[in-house]
């Protein structure tokens, strides 16, 4: 790259190059990484094909693509991701927030909208860099009467969580180092609603996946031998926490809604439902403690 490349040089060579080495998003990865370098809005480059890179934009490009080639995700490259249209900071602390697990938060208003003035205390589970929470918490950011509590048991993903709700104006939100509800007192602490996009990658599947969903933390993807281990773990602790008619919400992988149905219904969970994405696979299970 010693020659002067445009905009428009760098990107017809880099989408080729990232779509060569496994990107299923090329041209998205590399119109990120080119605004980030050129610190512009990624539609930004079409207005500026033309412009001639220096040395050291050129350099901090290539690091960039190089890095991106060895799996390393865009997220984490960025330092952000966007969810439910808020940009949340992330990190190789914190499992990359996924526009599926937005049905998730779909989920969560519709149970909530119910009652619309019932004082509710939520909790995520597992929270990593609190986009779930945050996400609710700014959605319904005008009712006082909602409270809103994060945990998870690895403190440096906490600190990212607690970076993003400051960043949001959200500091209401508590987060709380937690494995589940150890932190908590069955019958002081009760909640109306828990949520939950627990690991729920079989162990064996592990090594099989991308290199890019490798770089995040395994402790975030392992669901046990089937993939089931949390499902079990919390459904059976959240119901000396929830209170009668309350809800526990999950986001489930593409083949395992009817699996956690089951755990659901053998816990003694009442209305089980799933929710649908797009393209009509069950991510979301929900049940109601009787």
């Amino acid at each position: 790259m010693n020659r002067t490349w445009t905009v428009l040089e760098l990107l017809n060579w880099a989408v080729p190059y990232l779509e060569k080495h496994g990107s299923s998003s090329p041209r998205l990865d590399a119109e990120l990484l080119l605004a980030r370098v050129l610190d512009c809005p990624r539609l930004g480059l079409y207005l500026r094909f033309d412009q001639p890179l220096d040395a050291a934009e050129l350099a901090a490009f290539k690091d960039l693509i190089v890095a991106r080639r060895g799996g390393m995700p865009v997220a984490y490259l960025l330092g952000e991701k966007e969810f439910w249209s808020l940009t949340f900071k992330v990190g190789p602390e914190v499992l990359v927030p996924r526009p599926e697990t937005e049905h998730l938060v779909e989920a969560a208003i519709a149970f909530l909208e119910e009652e619309p003035e019932r004082s509710a205390r939520v909790i995520d589970i597992g929270t990593g860099c609190g986009n779930i929470i945050l996400a609710l918490a700014h959605h319904f950011r005008e009712r006082k009467h909602l409270s809103w509590f994060g945990i998870d048991n690895r403190p440096e993903a906490l600190a990212l969580a607690r970076e993003n709700s400051r960043q949001l104006g959200l500091d209401h939100v508590v987060f709380r180092v937690s494995d589940l509800f150890a932190g908590f007192k069955p019958g002081l602490d009760a909640f109306e609603l828990v949520l939950s996009n627990p690991p729920y990658i079989e162990r064996a599947a592990l090594a099989g996946l991308s290199p890019e969903v490798r770089r995040e933390p395994a402790a975030a993807l392992d669901g046990g031998p089937d993939g089931l281990d949390f499902y079990r773990r919390i459904t059976v602790a959240a119901r000396d926490f929830l209170e009668p008619g309350g809800g526990l919400l999950f986001e489930v992988g593409a083949e395992q809604a009817g699996a956690v149905k089951k755990i659901l219904a053998s816990s003694g969970y009442d209305a089980i439902a799933g929710r649908c994405d797009l393209a009509g696979h069950e991510r979301v299970v929900s049940g109601r403690k009787v």
